[in-house]
């Protein structure tokens, strides 16, 4: 049987890039283009076939990327379309906005066909699986006997194990995607998420993921919800069965955004129960739980999970408890209970940690016992005291999670490594390792100070005379690289504030706001008219690599974790994290490595 081409929408003001995208993807593709963001929305709502993809531009006069974006993920007949942004490397910190608003991955400018064929069958594939998911399950509800064949097919394929597991794991990526770090509550609150894991197998059975609910007419308050999961078994198919749960668990959740978490984890067993792709020997345990944005009232619901930890200041709690509400049978074990939810009010600065059990069962092997749930506890609060001794403020919940990770790896005589540059994870013991910590912040609990530079020197002594302030807690906490990092990333956006934003007026002020939290947040506002974000040049292209615009941001970005701007370009809001990616540390200590040796040359 031929299988139809799938139908490719490129939306693009430039024709020359539409001509080298339909040079990419012709002729495996069957291919629409268009050069208005307004004419693409009449394109889609206009035929009775919809693309099974559409290709961006994000800077388009008129009516641009993201509100096309905006208004496709809004209709109920267009929001399922996979959305992939073109852009410039420059609009990095765009990424995060691009997102939260529906597509599902970016293409650089300039492009590379090879890649953008590759992105473009990755998602087209993955959206045939997902219509496939979707027709199952509606057969699986009307007829009875169609959906016997269709489960057979997807036990076939487990059994089998034929599907590549790096494949298989960047699918599972693309579904959950990364966890927002920072998601804005009410006020001036924002919930913080990292997550830590590391599978003791490549195929690993933990997944995650955090998702981002914004307040909308079907959802009025917002809401954040949480899930880690952990399948039985750690063979290839351990991951398929990730990706089914985790695509009906996203079906769930966006079926009916107001429904209750209890509700969401019940229709989500007895869909997984009543599909049978699940063998008799499979099961799920697994740990939901929702953040209302307006009441902070949490909801959870344990599914056969080990309890999470709620700390409040130096208090440590374990949820839900033995037998409480929120007490669960594991999923996929049958169909028909319903779940029942704990809840809990949250309140600024409340801490939440959530692990699987490889965290506990670590010492199974030596000395071969678990972590109990108080345990546990103690060694929070023990490691809860050791930090407020050493840092003299309350420690944030990454810092602890950390941590505990460590000393737990110390009973056990066991090596957890989250991932070494140019190598893999690290992990000895017998089962996979993830942990999942929230904490919530206050934005506006800033140092700050605000200057009127007279002149060039006046205000780089004031740069030079805080960065010395800063670097001392920078040094106590244990942040690192503070010459490449901190001082360089504060004396290019205080400069371009002055420069650029005030032009260098006297009488204008420059407002410089800082403070740590899970990570150290640095803010820098000036009184100029402001600018687009999305329109500065990047300084490595080709046709702008003699010119001098552009690099103090190209700097900041490369050196810092976060950057976005805000106040329409008049603050710019940076974030360094104490803990980043293995692999990005090893950069930044190259890059010092190398400018020192750039130094050093100077100096002979």
């Amino acid at each position: 049987m031929t299988i139809a081409k799938a139908k490719i929408l490129i939306v693009d003001d430039v024709p020359a890039n539409i001509r080298l995208l339909e040079a990419a993807l012709t002729p495996d593709y069957e291919i629409s283009a268009t050069t208005a963001g307004r004419e693409a929305l009449e394109i889609v709502h206009g035929r009775e076939s919809v693309p099974d993809l559409i290709l961006l531009d994000i800077m388009m006069p008129g009516m641009d990327g993201y509100e096309v974006c905006r208004i496709l993920k809004s209709d109920e007949l267009t929001r399922h379309i996979p959305v992939i942004f073109i852009t410039a490397r420059t609009e990095e910190e765009e990424e995060t906005k691009g997102l939260l608003l529906g597509a599902v991955d970016y293409i650089t400018k300039p492009f590379s066909p090879a890649v953008v064929k590759a992105r473009v069958n990755t998602h087209t594939e993955l959206k045939r699986h997902r219509d496939r998911l979707e027709r199952l399950n509606s057969r699986l509800r009307l007829e009875v006997t169609e959906r016997r064949r269709s489960e057979d097919a997807l036990k076939q394929l487990l059994k089998k194990q034929e599907m590549d597991i790096g494949l298989a794991k960047k699918m599972l990526h693309l579904i959950n995607g990364t966890p927002p770090r920072y998601i804005p509550l009410s006020g001036s609150l924002l919930l913080f998420t990292e997550v830590l894991s590391v599978p003791c197998h490549a195929e690993g059975g933990d997944h995650y993921f955090v998702e981002y609910m914004p307040p909308n007419s079907r959802n009025k308050r917002g809401k954040t919800v949480l899930s880690l999961k952990d399948q039985s078994g750690h063979e290839v198919g351990c991951i398929l069965r990730s990706i089914i749960t985790d695509l009906i668990h996203k079906a769930v959740l966006n079926s009916n955004v107001s429904a209750a978490a209890e509700a969401v984890m019940t229709e989500l067993n007895n869909e997984i129960c009543y599909s049978e792709v699940f063998g008799k020997e499979d099961f799920i345990t697994a740990i939901f739980a929702e953040i209302d944005h307006e009441s902070l009232m949490l909801r959870f619901v344990s599914a056969g999970h080990p309890p999470f930890l709620l700390i409040r200041g130096d208090l440590v709690l374990s949820l839900p408890e033995s037998g409480g509400p929120g007490t669960n049978i594991p999923i996929a074990v049958t169909g028909g209970p319903v779940y029942s939810a704990g809840e809990y009010l949250l309140r600024e600065g409340d801490r939440l940690i959530f692990y699987t059990d490889g965290l506990i069962e670590m010492p199974l092997r030596n000395p071969k016992r678990i972590i109990l749930t108080q345990e546990t506890e103690v060694i929070v609060q023990d490691i809860i005291r050791r930090q407020e001794a050493e840092y003299h403020q309350n420690p944030v919940c990454s810092e602890i999670m950390y941590e505990l990770l460590d000393r737990i790896s110390d009973i056990s005589d066991e090596s957890i490594i989250p991932g070494a540059y140019g190598a893999g994870p690290k992990n000895t013991s017998a089962d996979d390792v993830t942990l999942l910590c929230a904490e919530i912040e206050n934005r506006n609990c800033f140092s700050q100070e605000v200057w009127k530079p007279a002149d060039a020197d006046d205000i780089s002594e004031n740069i030079k005379r805080l960065y010395e302030k800063i670097k001392i807690r920078w040094y106590q906490l244990g942040y690192e690289s503070p010459e490449l990092r901190l001082r360089l990333v504060m004396e290019e956006s205080v400069l371009n504030a002055w420069q650029h934003g005030n032009k260098n007026d006297p009488e204008k002020t420059v407002t410089v706001r800082w403070r740590f939290g899970n990570d150290f947040h640095f803010e820098v506002a000036d009184q100029g008219l402001g600018f687009d974000c999305r329109c500065v040049p990047d300084p490595t292209s080709s046709e702008r690599f003699s010119e001098p615009g552009g690099r103090g941001i190209f700097m900041i970005r490369y050196f810092s974790d976060g950057v976005q701007w805000e106040d329409e370009g008049r603050r710019i809001v940076i974030f360094f994290r104490k803990n980043p990616d293995p692999s990005e540390k090893e950069r930044v200590r190259r890059t010092e490595k190398l400018m020192n040796l750039w130094a050093r040359d100077k100096i002979k």
